[in-house]
């Protein structure tokens, strides 16, 4: 029987022999000429979208060859148009004779003219149509988006910046503010419909500027200097303004400035890097001096309560310190000693903090915009909450009638 069943095992590995090369007659060929994916589409890195008289704008960065001589990825601008958003990335795909694949998109930049309309809607046709994932940044720009993305391609062309890089520091490092495609929704979809976006606009400085200037260009323009050539060349650079773009039902409402920004910073607990600095200390041996502190921890802690059917939040705001600047009146510079907090010391941080978050505060009663996430808290207290509501004529502007303390403790680590 041994014999019998190897004459078997033969003829299977034969009909398997006879069969792979059957699989390879009839595949390889086409396996072989089909083009590569890159060749069939365009992948998107990042999408600007513009109003243009009643349709929409839409430029796209797209990637194209790939440098052999530098480590990185080349970048090309494309635009198409249409009434809709769909409509304008079909114009560009039939423009290039591409299939669109927006799986890499690493930032949406929208005019500030287009966010005067619903932006709520289009974040969403580029998730389900465009399926772009809803963690990329989403900003505004003071002007066009176009040239917005204009300018991040001739800055990623021309030196080691990436526009990503860039957006990711400045916004998630600086301010406490999720800026993603997420966020917008959540917060257009909220009971308040109160969103943040980040902002961006271009400005003009001189072409000798370090961040999109070729070393040839440098070279050049430091040449018509030595000539006595002071032209006032300009060129347009992305500047990043630490402010946010503050909508309300999906459309711009009004722009929150960088100090306000640091207001909502203290009652939102994050571990992002902040300084305080206070201002006329006449004690330890100081005299007039500034006194600059960085924030290695940072913990808030709200109390919500009712009085009287009024609702009160006070937030307790915990810093754990390092001096690192000590400059006295006379502007000089003294070397960082050990720093006591006094009982004075103690009140002009505090006071510093109450400030900040007064300032912010006050716009956003104004503007009836709850940026802090003040309503989330109230709403955990839900039917207190929902009486005081029904004795307001305006829900909208509930904030105006909150009661909102900061109590603030700190301590000196040298560490």
């Amino acid at each position: 029987m041994s014999w019998l069943r190897k004459s078997l095992n033969k003829i299977k590995h034969a009909y398997a022999l006879y069969y792979f090369i059957i699989v390879l007659i009839i595949f390889l060929p086409s396996a072989i000429t089909i083009p590569s994916l890159s060749f069939r589409s365009a992948i998107i890195t990042a999408i600007g979208v513009d109003k243009q008289e009643e349709d929409v704008l839409v430029s796209v960065l797209t990637l194209s060859e790939i440098s052999k001589s530098e480590m990185r990825e080349n970048v090309k601008l494309l635009q198409g148009s249409g009434t809709t958003l769909a409509n304008a990335f079909s114009s560009i795909e039939s423009s290039i004779g591409r299939k669109i694949l927006m799986g890499h998109v690493g930032y949406v930049v929208i005019s500030e003219d287009f966010a005067n309309q619903n932006v709520a809607e289009v974040i969403n046709t580029l998730i389900i149509a465009g399926k772009v994932s809803n963690t990329v940044p989403l900003l505004m720009c003071q002007g066009k988006a176009k040239d917005v993305l204009d300018n991040a391609q001739k800055m990623e062309a021309s030196s080691s910046y990436n526009m990503r890089e860039m957006i990711n520091n400045e916004f998630n490092e600086t301010y406490t503010k999720d800026i993603s495609i997420d966020a917008f929704l959540k917060g257009y979809y909220s009971d308040i419909h109160i969103s943040t976006l980040g902002y961006v606009t271009l400005e003009s400085e001189p072409t000798n500027a370090i961040d999109s200037s070729s070393g040839q260009d440098n070279n050049q323009s430091q040449q018509s200097s030595s000539k006595g050539d002071e032209s006032n060349e300009k060129k347009t650079a992305i500047s990043y303004k630490t402010e946010h773009a503050v909508f309300s039902n999906g459309k711009f409402r009004y722009l929150f400035t960088k100090a306000q920004m640091q207001g909502i910073n203290w009652v939102v607990e994050n571990d992002l890097q902040k300084n305080i600095t206070i201002d006329g200390v006449n004690e330890q041996g100081l005299n007039d001096a500034s006194i600059t502190f960085t924030i290695s921890k940072h913990q808030v802690m709200p109390k919500v309560s009712f009085l009287n059917g009024k609702p009160y939040v006070t937030y307790e705001i915990s810093l754990t310190m390092t001096p690192v600047e000590i400059i006295e009146a006379d502007d000089s510079v003294k070397a960082i000693k050990e720093i006591t907090l006094s009982d004075k010391i103690r009140q002009k941080i505090s006071d510093v903090v109450k400030s900040d978050v007064a300032m912010s505060l006050g716009v956003m009663r104004e503007q009836k915009t709850d940026v802090i996430g003040v309503y989330k808290l109230l709403y955990n207290k839900y039917r207190p909450f929902m009486d005081f509501l029904d004795t307001l004529e305006d829900r909208e502007d509930f904030l105006k009638y909150v009661n909102i303390g900061v109590d603030v403790d700190c301590f000196i680590t040298t560490n």
